[in-house]
């Protein structure tokens, strides 16, 4: 598969819900940054469709989610933080999407959300 990175600004979103880069179903990285130039969004798509890591930061840096997609769905485990960096929500999908487990926590780290589905 040939990568390529793109601004994300350059792509378009059909309401199939399919991304588009230059007349085409896009296949590889859209990226997207802040003011500062921190990149700010990472989206890794197959076919037009998510697929592949995902991954986006607040615009000082820090991480603020983290997850993979297989063919559009939610696959495996997905984090987010707080601004702070304290982890904020952790949830866990199947293979195809659903969901298996959340997890949150407020900003000070204390757990308010543990469920299982």
């Amino acid at each position: 598969m040939n990568e390529t990175r793109v601004d994300s600004a350059d792509t378009s979103l059909d309401e199939s819900m399919v991304t588009w880069y230059q007349g085409a179903p896009f296949t590889g990285e859209a990226v997207a940054h802040a003011a500062n130039g921190n990149m700010i969004s990472l989206v890794t798509y197959k076919h037009g469709i998510e697929h592949g890591p995902q991954a986006a930061w607040y615009p000082d840096g820090t991480k603020q989610l983290e997850g993979q997609c297989d063919r559009g769905e939610p696959v495996g485990e997905w984090r987010n933080w707080h601004p702070s960096g304290q982890l904020s929500r952790y949830t866990l999908f199947s293979g195809t999407g659903d969901k298996l487990k959340v997890q949150s926590w407020d900003e000070s780290g204390e757990l308010i959300e543990d469920k299982t589905f």
